[in-house]
């Protein structure tokens, strides 16, 4: 166990990742400050233990403040209003003085507004002297500085249950349509329907009440498929895979590093396309999503199960809380 627990200051922003980072062995309490902005979304994951409200920032009161940022947080003063989740790490980081920061940025230099110069500079702006944490390697590469840690996960909270034949997607409805590809999407869903092939955008055709509920239906899906281009290590493609689900996927962002084609998933495309406007083949995606769940749907059990293998290797708890440890060493707080 650590030597010393400490006692963070942070806010509501990406539920499904805060889940475990609220977990590690290293916090006596995580406080989250109430904000007009973001919430933590009790649908999605129930609130681990050590998460407490604040209503202010009280200097002296902690020993490290988490703080997070993605694309649509680069604002700035002389900016306007529109970037409501910018405003709030702008505040919050303005506010906080008296202790170290860690930033984890969850985007790549990608923007549907800003040139790849230009998000840098505004990020280099933003972060400041702060430690900034990101999601991939590749992520890393692109920013050109970064500390990357791997999101990790406890088996146990997943659920590989006897498998439907259907395809599913969890991706949000809008917002950064190169990064994520839904033009791709879009053109695959198209061409899968024609197929006759089941298919279900989770957050689109199915939402869910529950976290159990969420739970219980990716458990039960045979194939999973994941058309992002610029989201660093999607966290819903591993819940996929430590579910049992055969994951279908693009090769960005290091999947082309874990995941081999055909063996422990599958890939859209062997080569890293790196123009926004070139999209992977939709007509070879879509059939195969088919094969895999009409044609040879033995074949997607399996691929699952090896995917499932790589997920508990390398997307466990114990190296993320190990990763995050060394970390929290390094910068002298433990």
């Amino acid at each position: 166990m650590a030597s010393k627990k400490l006692r963070v200051i942070s806010y509501p922003w990406h539920t499904s990742h805060q889940h475990y980072l609220t977990q590690l062995k290293y916090w006596s309490e995580y406080c989250l400050l109430r904000n007009p902005y973001r919430f933590w979304a009790l649908t999605q994951r129930p609130e681990p233990p050590k998460v407490k409200y604040v209503n202010y920032y009280e200097p002296g009161k902690y020993d490290l403040a988490i703080l997070h940022i993605d694309q649509q947080a680069l604002w700035f003063p002389e900016d306007d209003d529109r970037y409501a989740k910018g405003r709030l790490y702008y505040e919050v980081n303005q506010l906080i003085k008296d202790i170290p920061k860690i930033v984890i940025n969850h985007m790549t230099p990608f923007h549907d507004k800003y040139d790849g110069p230009e998000i840098i500079r505004r990020i280099k702006r933003l972060i400041g002297d702060n430690i900034m944490v990101v999601n991939s390697y590749e992520a890393a590469k692109q920013w050109g500085w970064g500390y990357t840690i791997i999101h990790g996960m406890k088996p146990e909270d997943w659920w590989d249950l006897p498998k439907e034949p259907r395809v599913v997607v969890a991706l949000s409805q809008a917002g950064m349509e190169k990064a994520y590809r839904r033009i791709f999407l879009h053109q695959v869903i198209r061409k899968v329907k024609e197929l006759k092939v089941p298919f279900v955008w989770i957050g689109v055709d199915k939402k869910f009440n529950t976290w159990d509920d969420y739970r219980d239906f990716l458990g039960r899906s045979l194939v999973y498929f994941n058309p992002t281009w610029q989201s660093p290590r999607p966290r819903a493609r591993t819940e996929a895979m430590l579910s049992g689900c055969c994951v279908v996927t693009t090769p960005y962002q290091d999947a082309d590093t874990f995941i081999e084609d055909g063996v422990n998933g599958f890939l859209t495309s062997k080569a890293l396309i790196k123009d926004p406007r070139v999209m992977d083949n939709p007509d070879y995606t879509a059939r195969l999503l088919r094969r895999l769940v009409f044609d040879e749907p033995e074949l997607a059990l399996k691929v699952g199960q090896e995917g499932k293998k790589t997920a508990l290797k390398l997307f466990n708890f114990k190296r993320f809380e190990e990763q995050w440890g060394k970390l929290l060493k390094k910068i002298g707080v433990l």
